[in-house]
């Protein structure tokens, strides 16, 4: 895994802290900074599906990898 250096970014350039979306998600602080490093779980759908309605972005560009293999 990892992480979600992308996502991460768009925390930062909105101004969103990391206790706000853990809040969202009705979990501690600790435990989706785990998520975004890599570190603990990966996110479930039900929640990539309320961050990006909350923050109105597109699962595929800040969740989901994009690359493709041959």
């Amino acid at each position: 895994m990892a992480g979600y250096n992308k996502f991460k970014g768009l925390l930062v350039e909105l101004g969103i802290r990391q206790t706000e979306i853990a809040d969202l998600l009705g979990m501690n602080r600790s435990s989706l900074n785990s998520i975004l490093n890599g570190q603990g779980r990966d996110f479930k759908v039900s929640e990539v599906r309320t961050i990006c309605e909350h923050l109105n972005i597109s699962p595929e560009v800040y969740f989901f990898n994009q690359k493709v293999s041959n």
